[in-house]
């Protein structure tokens, strides 16, 4: 059996993100794909509002007893908004990621809250997770 499914799991999410935004809120903030990420460094200059999607550790689930495939696993999402003009940009924007995110089936386990920065940006942090399997 074939576990590449887990792999495409993170791209498959991204994906969805950047492709199911509103096109309405993504014109009003001048988004275009670089405003989306799933790499927190980059060289280039920053572009914002940004929206970093970041994988955290998935959990094996459902194992059967020979144990010789996974037929599940418990994927968790952390988003983060960040702008560099208001708060509420980023607040709308996560409004947008929890729309998508709950139409994806996750669970808000960490709910939208904001985090001080030091370099005079708005930054929204929420996370998501969903059991998933083969079959999603």
């Amino acid at each position: 059996m074939s576990v590449d499914w887990i792999m495409l799991v993170p791209s498959i999410v991204f994906t969805k993100i950047k492709t199911n935004f509103s096109e309405k809120i993504k014109t009003k903030h001048n988004m275009t794909n670089k405003n989306f990420s799933t790499s927190s460094k980059s060289d280039s200059e920053a572009v914002f509002p940004f929206v970093y999607v970041k994988t955290l550790s998935a959990s094996e689930q459902g194992r059967d007893l020979q144990g010789t495939s996974i037929n599940g696993a418990l994927f968790t999402f952390q988003i983060e908004v960040i702008d560099n003009k208001k708060q509420q940009n980023a607040r709308e924007i996560m409004g947008e990621i929890v729309r998508i995110m709950k139409e994806m089936g996750f669970e808000n386990n960490s709910m939208p809250f904001f985090e001080d920065t030091n370099d005079n940006t708005h930054r929204i942090v929420a996370r998501f997770r969903k059991m998933m399997t083969d079959e999603d």
